[in-house]
């Protein structure tokens, strides 16, 4: 008993659907991160040039100011608003592309999804005791790990890095400062890219693991997965929603057996049975569709539309109503009266194609 409660057996559809509407998804913070740097270093990689003298233009633009200009404070906050505007002016394409690329690593990771119970206020996650207990979760060491791993590395590969390029920078001293900016701009950009190389590693391990972990969460027991069934087959509201279902094709599809019927025989205004007869293929007529009220109505007016014969017959329309369900042969007992008006319906359909 105890081995089948052991949760060993891969989530359903449905368990999967309830986590995801509670916004439990495997989803990793680090690929968002990593991915925001590589878009950071190709963008500015490539549009260096044009921020480089968007930003120099800007300064040169408020030096020569400052020259006729007094700051005052009355003046100072207007000069804050226009350099934030200016300065939001130029980093404006960047800000949409990191908006745009964090959207779409979303989107990939989860798919796009709303999950108004995840925002539900819950009062246990208020609970000291709880909070407590999750700072010494496994999930919390494991992520403290994760920091302190990430900071060695990251410290070790700066300390790499400028130990080699110190000799360089120090020749550069008696250069102009231009060339020493452009340097030490090369240096920022070639570390950014070993930093975010191993963010980009971490990443892909962490998504991995999340993907694990929320895989193992979400297991179930083969009791769950049989209370589960139970629970779906004997729902009313799901044993409701198939009936009517089923229903509406079975009434779609008579509908569409109505334009294939010989004769349409009613009660003028409760009844209709639509009856189809192939001599070389049938024993005997066949009931194809039938109805009462608004559906009997609807089979009159399909067989309108098709010229189809509809013949009034109200004693006959109700036995073959309540006799015959639908697919089924007519009864031996009511072979005469339908006989007598099929061979009128042929012999009018022969006058039609003759014109006597």
């Amino acid at each position: 008993m105890a081995e089948d409660e052991e949760k060993t057996e891969q989530a359903t559809p449905k368990k999967r659907q309830d986590a995801r509407e509670k916004g439990q998804v495997a989803k990793s913070v680090e690929l968002n991160t990593a991915f925001l740097l590589v878009t950071s270093l190709i963008f500015f990689y490539f549009t260096i040039g044009n921020l480089g003298n968007g930003f120099k233009s800007s300064f040169v633009h408020f030096i020569n100011l400052s020259s006729h200009y007094e700051i005052t404070l009355a003046t100072f906050p207007q000069l804050v608003k226009d350099i934030t505007y200016i300065m939001f002016s130029i980093m404006l394409p960047f800000l949409i592309v990191m908006l745009f690329v964090s959207l779409f690593i979303n989107i990939v990771q989860v798919g796009f999804m709303i999950t108004p119970k995840a925002m539900e206020l819950k009062f246990d996650k208020l609970n000291p005791v709880n909070g407590f207990k999750n700072m010494f979760s496994l999930k919390s060491f494991g992520e403290l790990v994760k920091s302190i791993l990430k900071a060695i590395v990251i410290s070790y590969i700066l300390y790499v890095f400028i130990k080699a390029k110190m000799p360089y920078w120090m020749s550069l001293i008696n250069t102009s400062k231009e060339i020493v900016f452009i340097a030490l701009l090369k240096g920022i950009f070639l570390v950014s890219v070993y930093i975010t190389i191993f963010i980009l590693f971490m990443a892909v391990l962490d998504y991995m693991f999340q993907k694990y972990t929320f895989e193992k969460s979400i297991r179930m027991s083969h009791k769950e997965i049989k209370d589960e069934y139970k629970q779906m087959e004997g729902d009313p509201h799901v044993k409701q929603r198939i009936r009517k279902l089923q229903m509406e094709l079975s009434r779609r599809r008579m509908m569409e057996d109505v334009k294939k019927a010989d004769v349409v025989i009613t009660n003028p205004t409760h009844y209709a049975v639509a009856l189809k007869y192939d001599e070389a293929k049938m024993s005997a007529p066949k009931v194809i569709a039938k109805g009462i009220n608004m559906i009997a109505e609807k089979i009159k007016e399909i067989a309108k539309q098709n010229n189809i014969t509809i013949v009034e017959k109200p004693e006959l329309a109700r036995e073959l109503y309540k006799k015959v369900n639908i697919d089924n042969f007519i009864p031996e007992e009511l072979y005469q009266a339908v006989a007598e008006i099929l061979a009128y319906v042929y012999k009018a359909k022969n006058q039609n194609k003759t014109g006597f």
